[in-house]
């Protein structure tokens, strides 16, 4: 769609410079600076199809200029929230990263829990087959 835009403004632009070109019977007189009381008016006289060319061309560049200052800002804005995606995703990573290793803490300390566990109850065994040899001695 764009190729197409642009291959239609191509040749709008030759088709009116063409048709300037064609009428060339007139001159235009363009006042430069405007004088006065004191003194003459600065004017210029050009031909018709070379001043609506100048206009033409005048107004292509200028439009050419503001359109890119809006693009530039856009641009800006676009590289702005391309900045703020990164540092998400990066602090989305980390965040992921600091959740494994904390669930690698956990079933470590998990294990610890269990071997702990593990180490009580055969305590608990070993005391209470003390308790029933100390009962034994004291029942002979």
């Amino acid at each position: 769609m764009k190729k197409l835009f642009f291959f239609l403004s191509i040749v709008v632009l030759c088709a009116v410079i063409y048709i300037v070109l064609i009428n060339t019977t007139g001159t235009v007189s363009v006042n430069l600076l405007r004088g006065s009381t004191y003194t003459a008016d600065l004017s210029k006289e050009f031909g018709l199809p070379f001043y609506t060319i100048l206009v033409l061309f005048a107004g292509l560049f200028s439009g050419a200029g503001v359109i890119s200052l809006f693009l530039s800002v856009q641009q800006d804005k676009v590289k702005a929230y391309k900045r703020e995606l990164e540092k998400t995703a990066v602090s989305s990573d980390s965040n992921a990263s600091k959740v494994g290793v904390l669930e690698a803490k956990v079933k470590t300390l998990e294990k610890a829990f269990s071997s702990v566990v593990d180490e009580r109850t055969k305590l608990e065994v070993q005391i209470k087959e003390l308790n029933a040899e100390i009962d034994n001695l004291n029942n002979k």
